[in-house]
């Protein structure tokens, strides 16, 4: 073999090593990701009980979850709202009376 083939040879060995390195490495990256997504968080959890987490918060169950904070804003929105309407409806009417004395 000669000189300019070996060269190429061993150029051709070198990057096919190159490429494979580079796929190995983008494997590992996504594994490691997909391990931190579905493996144990920081607080030794497992995605299980951080999805029992989350679904505590979905439903309501007697004043400790989002919806029932949900649930009780809006109650005092409307609530809120019928007291401005009457106070409207109060200050339109004395508007109206100083209109007419």
């Amino acid at each position: 073999m000669d000189p300019q083939q070996l060269i190429a040879t061993i150029g051709t060995i070198v990057a096919c090593v190159a490429a494979l390195s580079g796929i190995l490495y983008s494997i590992y990256r996504v594994a490691r990701r997909l391990d931190a997504a579905i493996g144990v968080d920081s607080k030794g959890r497992t995605i299980s009980e951080r999805l029992d987490r989350v679904e505590h918060q979905l439903w309501r169950n007697g004043g400790d979850s989002l919806a029932d904070h949900v649930e009780e804003v809006r109650m005092q929105s409307h609530h809120t709202t019928a007291e401005i309407s009457i106070m409207k409806d109060l200050l339109l009417r004395m508007v109206d009376k100083a209109k007419n004395d």
